[in-house]
């Protein structure tokens, strides 16, 4: 059962109304009509919608893809400032093209200063300086941690999703993602064996505590640079790629700032190579560091799954 509300204090013109002993039962009267409108509108209505939020960051600039992507994905454009100098390159960025009318800013510390930002979206990869510089500038910031594994994308997207004041819209990417990589892994159940797959970027790879290699095990594979004791992007030599004869090497589409190169001359005589096991995932998935990062193990999944069962 619903019960009224607590009355508040009486308003002066009630006061006046109560002093006048000539128009008690017109004040009382009044009294009345208004609980009886408030057990109304608690039946009929529910509880009144919570007031809306006034200490949200309205003018945010974005200086990383995976700001960008997040602020699509959470936010409306109308408190975007700017989004990162990547915007546009289909190569690297998973929404190329997205808020077409925004500028596009680099770590650009006098720039973004001038846009007086009450917000501003960082990577934990750029310059340390930058970083320090625009703290000191007492700009509010949020540093995007390069996540090592699926639960730090899944922690970053509800904080960020919070501090934008999207809390909910961040838990149904979170499902999304976790969905996403379900689905993925599905497609290689049933696959014989646990095929050593080897990530080879322009003389990188990706060992143990890196989503890269968190995608490979979570699909049913066996990450081979953590043969080698690695962890994270770590350099990869050319000897100790042959001597881990992977029975299959992983490309990103996109690498140093552009296409995918070609392999070194002593890597086409690898056997995975030569055989043409070598799987390429768009690097805009593959390197996603946001929950996009879920099309990366799906693409993964689709190429080993179809060379095991045949298709």
């Amino acid at each position: 059962m619903n019960r009224l509300r607590q009355s508040t204090p009486p308003s002066p013109f009630e006061t006046r109304l109560r002093r006048s002993s000539g128009r008690t039962a017109r004040f009382l009267s009044i009294q009345n009509m208004l609980a009886l409108s408030g057990l109304v509108l608690s039946v009929g209505c529910g509880n009144p919608p919570a007031p809306a939020r006034t200490d949200l960051p309205r003018r945010i600039v974005s200086v990383t893809i995976t700001g960008d992507v997040v602020l699509q994905a959470l936010v409306d454009s109308s408190r975007v400032l700017a989004v990162s100098a990547l915007a546009d390159d289909s190569g690297i960025h998973e929404a190329a093209g997205l808020f077409p009318a925004k500028p596009r800013v680099g770590p650009d510390l006098e720039r973004i200063v001038s846009m007086r930002p009450d917000l501003v979206l960082l990577g934990s990869f750029h310059d340390p300086a930058f970083l320090h510089a625009i703290r000191q500038s007492g700009l509010p910031v949020e540093v995007l941690e390069s996540p090592r594994s699926f639960e730090d994308v899944r922690g970053f997207l509800r904080r960020v999703s919070g501090r934008l004041g999207s809390g909910a819209s961040g838990d149904s990417l979170v499902g999304w993602m976790d969905s996403t990589l379900n689905a993925a892994r599905e497609k290689t159940r049933g696959c014989p064996g646990k095929p050593r797959v080897l990530y080879w970027s322009d003389g990188y790879t990706a060992g143990d505590s890196s989503t890269v290699g968190e995608m490979l095990e979570w699909i049913g594979a066996k990450n081979a640079a953590a043969e080698l004791g690695l962890t994270g992007s770590k350099p990869i030599s050319v000897e100790d790629a042959l001597r881990l004869a992977p029975d299959w090497v992983l490309r990103s589409g996109w690498e140093g700032m552009g296409g995918m190169k070609a392999f070194p001359q002593a890597l086409q005589d690898l056997p995975a190579v030569r055989d043409g096991r070598v799987v390429v995932v768009p690097g805009k998935w593959l390197l996603s560091t946001s929950h996009r990062m879920a099309f990366g193990a799906d693409s993964l999944a689709r190429s080993l799954a179809g060379a095991c069962k045949g298709r």
